[in-house]
């Protein structure tokens, strides 16, 4: 697992969120919005720009609970409707890391994102991203890359 530190440039999305998730109902709450939102884009006349991204804010120390965003990067800009919202991919400083496996393996990889973090007296801004870089319909759970993304201060 590679990885490093970057400055990145943020991207505007359309994104939707969820409140008081757990890791017993992310899935679940993952296909429904990312199936609402790539509808909604469809109606617009609009494709994403990048891959999917799932925001990870306000966890609770054992990460039993937490609030996510789910969002695709656009070109163009498309209205607020419902629980859909413009926003933007994240900009700044974060410690980068690329995973490949099955998406149960990425504790490991946030493991090493904390270690690194500690090791270079990085601090955390406590929010975190995941970027799917390949379908997992259409790819081995082996062969999955998921860039991480850890925003630091």
């Amino acid at each position: 697992m590679k990885m490093e530190v970057a400055n990145l440039t943020p991207q505007i999305a359309v994104a939707s969120k969820r409140t008081a998730v757990s890791m017993r109902n992310i899935h679940e709450a993952i296909g429904e919005m990312c199936g609402k939102l790539l509808a909604y884009l469809s109606e617009q006349g609009k494709e994403m720009s990048g891959p999917p991204y799932l925001k990870y804010t306000n966890m609770k120390p054992d990460f039993s609970e937490f609030d996510i965003e789910w969002g695709f990067p656009v070109a163009d800009p498309v209205p607020d409707f419902g629980e859909f919202y413009m926003t933007k991919t994240y900009g700044g400083k974060a410690i980068l890391m690329t995973h490949k496996g099955p998406y149960p393996t990425l504790e490991r990889a946030y493991s090493a994102i904390m270690a690194y973090e500690k090791e270079h007296s990085l601090e955390n801004t406590g929010v975190s991203y995941e970027i799917y870089l390949n379908d997992a319909d259409k790819t081995p759970a082996e062969e999955l890359l998921t860039q991480i993304v850890y925003p630091i201060r």
